[in-house]
């Protein structure tokens, strides 16, 4: 009983020991490894919505100061708040161009500000005071304080395609 368990384990330390010899060692029989590579930061896209999310967030005012802003949208403070909305929109846009991407929801939400806005000037808002009227056009100014809040989430929601 005692042979049978030292031959046991002497067969046991030599079938490892050939094992570990024959992985270094080519056969044709030989299957090549999979070479896997950990991921490196400038391998993977780097996602816009963290730094563009907390831009347009301080841009709109923080507690939406940008919307209640522009329940007067002849006021000089929705003007403001406007402006630079839009500033950081651009900059948003410069960006989306520079990664190659495609972000599908957060460009049509640019749009649609882009839109908000340019109705917002043409109908002269700024300093009008029949621009407060609720039933005045002036009002879908909102599309642009608003906007900003969908614009963070849509561009989450295009990111996670990457």
């Amino acid at each position: 009983m005692r042979r049978t368990a030292t031959t046991a384990v002497l067969l046991a330390t030599a079938a490892l020991a050939l094992a570990s010899c024959s992985n270094g060692s080519s056969t044709a029989d030989a299957k090549p490894e999979a070479k896997t590579t950990a991921p490196t930061a400038s391998a993977s896209p780097e996602k816009l919505e963290p730094i563009w999310g907390p831009k347009l967030e301080a841009a709109g005012g923080n507690e939406g100061e940008g919307t209640s802003a522009c329940q007067m949208p002849s006021s000089n403070a929705c003007a403001r708040y406007v402006n630079d909305i839009m500033e950081v929109v651009a900059g948003l846009e410069n960006a989306i161009k520079e990664t190659g991407r495609e972000y599908p929801k957060a460009e049509a939400q640019i749009a649609s500000m882009r839109d908000a806005e340019s109705e917002y000037v043409a109908n002269g808002c700024q300093g009008d005071i029949t621009a407060d009227d609720p039933n005045s056009q002036c009002h879908g100014v909102v599309g642009v304080t608003i906007g900003t809040m969908t614009l963070d989430m849509t561009l989450m929601t295009d990111e996670y395609a990457f």
